[in-house]
């Protein structure tokens, strides 16, 4: 996974409320082999919502040309409702989106954003509508490294990240390796509570308690 420090980036604004992760990541689209970028936000993103016309919906931020190559998204409340999707956290991502900015997000599509190196921020509702308004010909920064958002005008805004996910994410590392780094204090947790507790790793002693051996 990618580190994520520092991003700037325009930052288009889409506040439409609800969108859910099967207009993110339409279930038509999952099951035979298309490209998930290429369909990620169908319904909206194309004309008639048919990705296979290929016909951009003019409307839609993102395929505006001043935005082509954004990282950062403002995005409406309740942006990845619906069902627990991970392709629409992955769809996404592969689209190139690194931050969402949002007033609040679907519970399972957040922790999936995670998962996939994207950063989700959570805002209020005036301080997001503040944002959304500044100058969009200009560039946003994100900085992970001191929680704060940069917008056109310099105006800065703080804003929080769960520890654990904020440590991923400036290391660009997954669970299992972020989990990997306390070895250590894992390994040293097992011996202890082998001392204190050892019929728990007795497995003799386990088999004896079963009447047999343990399959």
């Amino acid at each position: 996974m990618k580190k994520f420090t520092v991003v700037t980036s325009f930052a288009p604004v889409w506040l439409q409320p609800n969108v859910d992760t099967d207009t993110i990541a339409p279930m038509k689209r999952l099951v035979a082999d298309y490209s998930l970028p290429d369909y990620t936000f169908e319904p909206f993103r194309f004309l008639n919502g048919d990705g296979d016309s290929g016909q951009l919906n003019p409307q839609f931020p993102l395929n505006q040309k001043k935005f082509s190559g954004a990282e950062i998204f403002i995005v409406g409340e309740n942006f990845g409702c619906g069902s627990s999707r991970e392709p629409a956290a992955i769809g996404i991502a592969q689209m190139g989106i690194r931050c969402l900015i949002g007033t609040s997000f679907g519970g399972i599509f957040e922790k999936n954003c995670f998962q996939q190196g994207i950063l989700p921020i959570r805002l209020n509702k005036d301080t997001l509508l503040t944002i959304a308004a500044q100058n969009q010909d200009g560039a946003y920064t994100v900085d992970l490294t001191q929680n704060h958002i940069i917008c056109p005008d310099g105006s800065s805004w703080d804003f929080h990240v769960d520890a654990v996910q904020r440590e991923r994410l400036l290391e660009g590392i997954s669970d299992i390796e972020y989990t990997m780094k306390r070895y250590r204090h894992i390994l040293s947790y097992i011996q202890t509570d082998k001392a204190r507790r050892p019929w728990i790793y007795d497995t003799a002693c386990l088999e004896r308690s079963f009447g047999g051996p343990l399959r």
